[in-house]
């Protein structure tokens, strides 16, 4: 038997377990191709984040440092609490109406900032900030079964699969912001992230096939990765105070990297596939590496945003513009030799992002300077390319946010409760044809069916003083 013949023939359903693999959800929180799932501070989180050109609260540390020196009388405090209810469905997982799900409930990423007050700052103002701008833990697994023709032995053979997916990311940002009043009605600002990004993940899955004549195959397909990286990033912002409109822009530098460290590993087994011809073809291509170079890149943006103030009505719009990253490896694993072929395979995690436009608008409705009430509606496209072959990340579907809530005032503190919702879906159909070039009948049939679908609930709470 020469290894053409075999890799026709057997590598097929290891193929599969691994595309499986790569097509299922890996998080439920946070999506690394998407800039807009998370929001932060009240009103901000109300308004869905398009405030860049707003004179707010201490929101602005992370939305448009240039507004904090515009601020009359700014809060020295502020929190918000963020309750959510993400909810990914992978719909006819192996077979028809076989629904694979996964949600969680918890707080949701959040920001906390402050003023820090000294004498003689004058028209200059200090604050800092720490928000978690990405954060999952949790623990999926599901299993189906079904009948396929998949060997040369006439029937159907039965095809049992389960899957299994483990997933820790953290990324924090710790931000001290400096802000500059230029003219009564002109600031600039600068707020400087210290980004800590953690992240593990485990990704398995187990197929098993029996055929009409009794015999058994199995194929196993596991990918193991973590690392660590700590980067710097500045965001620029300045803003425009005018009586009826206000105007503001950022720039958001890409990362500078301090500190990267992560491994790396894959398994891939198959016992038993039978060749057609009376034989049997195994495979086994497994590597675990460590102490590797790692780094996680992030993009330049660039964000536009206007308030227009109406008598008892304020109208909120931002758009931002993030730019592409070509691939990279964010953990550089050697290739190596499989045990039983003797093929070179890669061992990397790579990324590849496109560029992305994001738009927001929302509205605040003023009772009385102690109650104001808000919604919001903004986007929050995927940046994956379809048609990329990186290994990092697979959420390109495009999220829209719902959100409306109020503020109101007791004695010195505001308080701030809301509610929202989120939703996203898309074919998977694409991805699976690009993915499984050698697929034909059966085997791709089912699996150009599958349908993602994204839904999140949020409850909003928080306070400032």
């Amino acid at each position: 038997m020469t290894y053409s013949k075999w890799k026709k023939r057997s590598l097929f359903p290891v193929f599969l377990s691994l595309s499986i693999i790569c097509l299922c959800p890996r998080s439920t929180k946070a999506q690394d191709a998407h800039y807009w799932t998370h929001q932060y501070g009240t009103r901000a989180t109300l308004l869905g984040g398009a405030v860049v050109g707003s004179v707010l609260d201490l929101s602005g540390t992370y939305y448009n440092p240039g507004v904090l020196s515009l601020i009359e009388d700014p809060d020295t405090f502020i929190a918000a609490k963020v309750f959510q209810y993400p909810r990914i469905t992978l719909e006819d997982f192996g077979k028809k109406d076989n629904n694979l799900n996964t949600s969680t409930v918890g707080p949701a990423p959040t920001l906390v900032a402050g003023r820090l007050k000294f004498k003689g700052l004058g028209k200059h103002w200090l604050g800092y900030s720490l928000l978690t701008r990405q954060e999952v833990n949790f623990d999926l697994a599901g299993s189906f079964s079904t009948q396929l023709d998949l060997s040369p032995v006439p029937g159907l053979e039965a095809l049992v699969g389960d899957v299994r997916l483990d997933e820790k990311l953290t990324e924090s940002w710790v931000g001290l912001t400096w802000a500059y009043k230029v003219k009564k009605n002109i600031g600039i600002g600068v707020t400087q992230y210290l980004m800590v990004r953690s992240h593990r993940a485990n990704f398995q899955l187990l197929a098993e096939t029996l055929n009409s004549s009794g015999e058994i195959a199995l194929a196993m397909g596991a990918r193991k990765y973590s690392y660590q990286n700590w980067r710097l990033l500045w965001k620029l912002g300045a803003a425009f105070d005018f009586e009826r409109v206000t105007l503001g822009i950022t720039l958001t530098t890409p990362s500078l990297k301090l500190y990267g460290t992560g491994s790396t590993g894959m398994n891939t087994t198959g016992v038993g596939w039978n060749l057609g011809d009376g034989a049997k073809g195994d495979f086994l291509a497994a590597d675990y590496q460590e102490g590797l170079n790692a780094s996680f890149k992030t993009p330049i943006s660039l964000a536009l945003g206007s308030t227009l103030k109406l008598k008892n009505v304020r109208l909120y719009g931002t758009v931002e513009w993030f730019s592409p990253m070509g691939k990279y490896e964010v953990i550089t694993g050697e290739d190596f030799t499989a045990q039983s072929t003797g093929q070179k395979l890669s061992n990397k995690i790579t990324h590849e992002l496109e560029s992305v436009l994001n738009f927001g608008a929302g509205i605040e409705y003023i009772f009385s300077p102690r109650l104001r009430t808000y919604g919001s509606f903004t986007s929050d496209f995927s940046a994956r390319n379809p048609g990329t072959d990186t290994n990092l990340t697979v959420s390109d579907w495009d999220i829209f946010h719902l959100m409306a809530g109020a503020d109101f005032g007791i004695k010195k503190a505001a308080f701030t409760l809301g509610l929202g919702y989120a939703f996203g879906g898309r074919k998977a159909g694409a991805a699976v044809e690009k993915s499984l070039l050698k697929a034909e009948g059966e085997l791709l049939r089912l699996l150009t069916g599958l349908d993602y679908r994204y839904s999140s609930f949020k409850l909003v709470l928080g306070f400032s003083f």
